[in-house]
This record gives structure tokens, C-alpha cells and sequence, in this order.
């Protein structure tokens, strides 16, 4: 019997390697390191064209959750038991993200490093300016760049007459006022302490730096803001960030809050205080009515006058009538009182003897208007006082208080104009101004300073002060007027009673 035949086998249709679908937690690990991969690529040469730092601390997102899918796509993987693939997808995505997102938080230690080591090389540079008298030099590192076009850091005369009332401003701030009493070598020391804390805005840095000042009159801490913009080309030369030191009027640098000073240092703030009381009672009672110059001068002026008994002679009649017959005349030479105030009283800024014509021209105002406080006439836009700061001064031979005014005066044509001036006040008993000596002696040698004043100060509350010069150029100062009013001065330190503060100077 034939054997039946066999028919031929077929090949088997299974894959030799069946299919396994690859884990969609790969995938999205490694979509999600490509995004930041690309995002940090374009946005990297955008900020290498428009020379700014790339500081978007927000991307780091992205790498942090492609490591955490790539980590949970090689779990899943190798706990599928063959049932899913993709494990060098997610091994790709894992260092992708891992080296890319350790490398641009290693950038942005760099520029933070690189923003907190330039901050405290400009305002070591800038506190140098303002010990060394560079008044000039240090309001220059205040103006954004934008400002410092065309004008040098050396050109005092130009930033004076372009930044009029910004510089004096300045000039008259809490830190400078500080400096320019403690001129001596090694007097004025500053030490940093960091920065406090900077924050980027598009174009710009913004920090605060912190450091403390010591001197005779104690420690200061100082904050000083800073705003470093980016991408834009130095007036001096140079491009990248350039820095600028944030002042506002009104505003200072120091933490009088945080003030500690010596008994030296507290003895200047009762100084200023006094002294700027007697000189603000003499240009309030020269505004108080008519016929008070005679009287200011007896009571303020002469020597041995005394205020109130000038103020009572004012408001006496039989008094009144008599000093239609000049005052002062046995102390002021025969010209009588008005002719001593031109001729000793009236000096140019800084003592200089003024031309003769000058001299007639402040006769001429004194006679008319006599003097004004500060604000009456010269306001900045928003009704702001630039001259406003009450500064002391110490000399060998007296103590002496400037307090800022206005001379109205009249030019060729009749029209009224207005020059800035100050009335200098001083005190000349030897005792102060030897206790004054001891008193700094003592803090160079190491005394501890105090938040709050020593009760012996008070003795040197009843001084004889004395007005003893009217300075001014005499120069009309133009400015946008408002209404009478302003803003006005803070109060003083904390246990020194009433009067203006000394607000740091």
C-alpha cells in the first residue's frame, strides 16, 4: 500500500523577535530634554547678541522633570519583563538633562558670583570718591549711562552746571556730609559686608550692598543700591554692564536706625540741633514783619545780643520808634548796621571777600527783602527742596552751622529773581571747642559707641551762638515754582529732644 504524501511545511508567520512598544515616560523624558536643549540653545544666542545674561532660573523646570520621567522610564522598563522597551531613550534623556541643567546652574553661580564681586568692587570704588572729596567723581557714578554721555567723570565744572541741583543734592547726603567731617587720614573707614540681595530685570540688575562706616563720631551702617544695566556701551569706554549708584532726593544711604555713635558723635548732633535753631529763629523773625533787620541784627549779629530781648524791643512802640535811628552804629563804624551787614557780614561762598559791587547789590536786597528760607521760591517739578540740609562744621577756632536760604534780588531790567545762599552761624567758647578735642581723642581711642546720647550733653545746651556771615555769589537760579510748602525735615535722634535730626552728616 503507497505510503500517503506529505505536504511541504510552511514558514511560520510569527517575528523571529516579537514586538515590544516602547514606554511613552521615555518619550516624554526625552521631548522634554530636547525643549530645554533647544530653548536654552536659542535663547543662549539671543543673549549672546544683545550682550545680556541669560538668567531664567524658571527653565531649570525642565531638565528637573526630564530626570525625574527618564528615572521613572528605566523603572517601569526594567520591571516590564520585556513587555516594554526604550531604556537608552531614557538614559539619553537623563544625561542630556542632567549635564545641560548642571551646567546652567554652574552659569548662573558664575553671574551671581560675577554681579556680587563687581557690585562690591564699584562701591568700594564710590565709598574711595566720597572719602577722598571726590564729590564730583562719586555723583558722576549715580547718573545711568544714558546720563553720562558726553560728559567726563573728571569734568566737575560741566556735571555742576548740566546736574545743578542733582549734585547739590548730593553733595548735601547723609554719607558725604559724614565724610567731609572726618577728612583726616584714617578717620573715614569703610567696611563691606556683601551684597544684601539683586534681582534681574530685562536689561537691568538691581542690588543693595551693605557695608558699615567708622569714624570719630561712631558706626554707620551704610546700604547703597545699585542698578547694572546691561548691554550698553561706557561714555569712558568699554562695553558689557555698567553700574550705577541709586540716589533719590530725600533719601540717603545710611540706617539711622541702626546708628550707634560715640559721645564725640553725639555732641555734633547737639551742635547741629542748637545751632540750626538759632540760625532758623533769624531768618524766621527777619520774615516776621517790618522793621525787625535793626532788631535782628542787635539780638543775632552784634556781639552779646541777645534773641528775645531783640524780639520784645520789636514789639515795643517807644522801642520801635528809636530804631529808626541806626542800630549798631558804636559796632558796625559809622555807617550804621546795614553798612556793616554789606560791607563784614555779606561774604562770597566759602568766606571769600565779594567786589564792591556785589556788596551793593546784597545792601540793595537786604533793604528791600531782606532773606528768605529755603523752598519759599526755588522748588524742584514735584514741590522738592534740593537746598534744604542743615551742615556742620567743625575749626580749630569755632563750630559753625550753615543752614541754606534765598536772597531775593533784582536785576537791570527790574525783574525779581532769586540766588541760593546760607546763613553761617557759629559758636567760639573755648571750653566747647576743648571739650570737643577730648571728646574725639576719646573715640579715636577706642570708646564704645551708643544708640542713645549721654546724659552730661546736656550742659552744652546753652551756647552762645552768633550769625556771623550771609554767603551767597548772588547768582539768580532759575526753577519751576510751585505753592509755598514742601517737604520737610525728619526729626532728630532718639533722646535729643526737638529741633531738626542730623539724618546721618
Amino acid at each position: 500500500m503507497a505510503e500517503p504524501t506529505q505536504s511541504p511545511a510552511l514558514p511560520s508567520t510569527a517575528d523571529a523577535t516579537p514586538y515590544v512598544p516602547i514606554s511613552w515616560t521615555a518619550v516624554a523624558a526625552a521631548v522634554t530634554a530636547g525643549v530645554f536643549a533647544i530653548t536654552l540653545l536659542m535663547l543662549g544666542i539671543f543673549a549672546f547678541i544683545s550682550k545680556k545674561p541669560l538668567l531664567m532660573q524658571e527653565l531649570l523646570v525642565l531638565p528637573v522633570i526630564a530626570v525625574v520621567l527618564s528615572f521613572a522610564a528605566r523603572r517601569i522598563i526594567r520591571n516590564s519583563e520585556g513587555t516594554r522597551t526604550g531604556e537608552g531613550l531614557a538614559n539619553a534623556a537623563w544625561w542630556a538633562s542632567l549635564v545641560l541643567g548642571l551646567g546652567y546652574v554652574a552659569y548662573l553661580f558664575a553671574i551671581d558670583y560675577s554681579v556680587r564681586r563687581d557690585a562690591a568692587n564699584k562701591v568700594e570704588e564710590w565709598i574711595g570718591q566720597v572719602r577722598d572729596d571726590k564729590v564730583g567723581g562719586a555723583f558722576y557714578t549715580t547718573l545711568l549711562p544714558q546720563q553720562r554721555q558726553g560728559v567726563s567723570r573728571s569734568d566737575t565744572s560741566l556735571i555742576e552746571m548740566r546736574f545743578r541741583d542733582e549734585f547739590l543734592t548730593f553733595r548735601n547726603s547723609d554719607l558725604v556730609r559724614l565724610a567731609q567731617r572726618n577728612k583726616a587720614e584714617g578717620e573715614f573707614k569703610f567696611t563691606s559686608v556683601g551684597v544684601a540681595d539683586w534681582s534681574y530685570k530685562p536689561g537691568a540688575i538691581d542690588c543693595a550692598f551693605a557695608g558699615t562706616v567708622t569714624c570719630p563720631e561712631g558706626t554707620f551702617p551704610v546700604l547703597v543700591k545699585l542698578r547694572g544695566v546691561e548691554g550698553v556701551t561706557a561714555s569712558e569706554g568699554g562695553g558689557g554692564r555698567q553700574w550705577a549708584v541709586a540716589f533719590q532726593p530725600g533719601s540717603g544711604f545710611i540706617q539711622q536706625d541702626k546708628v550707634e555713635r560715640t559721645a564725640y558723635g553725639w555732641m555734633l548732633v547737639l551742635l547741629e540741633i542748637n545751632g540750626g535753631s538759632f540760625g532758623k529763629g533769624f531768618i524766621e523773625y527777619i520774615n516776621s514783619g517790618p522793621f525787625t533787620q535793626p532788631f535782628a541784627y542787635q539780638g543775632f549779629i552784634a556781639e552779646g545780643g541777645v534773641p528775645s530781648e531783640a524780639v520784645a524791643g520789636s514789639r515795643n512802640g517807644t522801642v520801635l520808634l528809636t530804631s529808626f535811628v541806626p542800630l549798631g552804629v558804636a559796632a558796625a563804624g559809622q555807617g550804621g548796621y546795614t553798612r556793616h551787614m554789606a560791607d563784614s557780614v555779606f561774604k562770597l561762598p566759602g568766606g571769600g571777600e565779594p567786589s564792591s559791587g556785589q556788596k551793593e547789590k546784597f545792601l540793595a536786597s537786604w533793604k528791600e527783602q531782606g532773606i528768605f528760607e529755603a523752598g519759599r521760591r526755588l522748588k524742584d517739578p514735584n514741590g522738592g527742596v534740593p537746598d534744604k540740609d542743615v551742615i556742620l562744621k567743625i575749626t580749630d577756632t569755632a563750630v559753625e552751622v550753615f543752614l541754606p536760604i534765598e536772597i531775593p534780588i533784582q536785576n537791570t531790567t527790574g525783574r525779581a529773581e532769586t540766588a541760593r545762599g546760607k546763613v553761617v552761624v557759629a559758636c567760639k567758647d573755648p571750653g566747647l571747642l576743648a571739650e570737643l578735642k577730648a571728646r574725639k581723642a576719646s573715640a579715636v581711642g577706642g570708646e564704645k559707641p551708643t544708640s542713645s546720647p549721654p546724659q552730661e550733653l546736656t550742659q552744652w545746651v546753652n551756647l552762645q551762638w552768633r550769625v556771623v556771615r550771609i554767603e551767597s555769589d548772588l547768582n539768580p537760579v532759575s526753577m519751576h515754582q510751585t505753592g509755598q510748602g514742601g517737604p520737610g525735615g525728619g526729626g532728630p535722634p532718639p533722646g535729643m529732644g526737638g529741633g531738626p535730626g542730623m539724618h546721618g552728616g
